[in-house]
């Protein structure tokens, strides 16, 4: 998964700063946004447990 992430990423940025596809990248944007929030920092809730940030700034990208 870390390829396909590493790839959207890329080609999806471009594609931003070029015009290119923005509805369907944002849309790609937001479900890596939200795979990495379930995934990573829900265990930390929302504003952090003291040891790690919590997931209020990815749920605002």
């Amino acid at each position: 998964m870390a390829y396909v992430v590493a790839v959207i990423e890329l080609i999806g940025g471009l594609a931003l700063v070029l015009g290119l596809g923005t509805r369907i990248v944002s849309a790609l944007f937001a479900i890596i946004m939200l795979g990495a929030i379930f995934i990573v920092k829900i265990p930390a809730g929302f504003l952090g447990d003291g040891q790690s940030a919590g997931y209020e700034l990815d749920l605002t990208y």
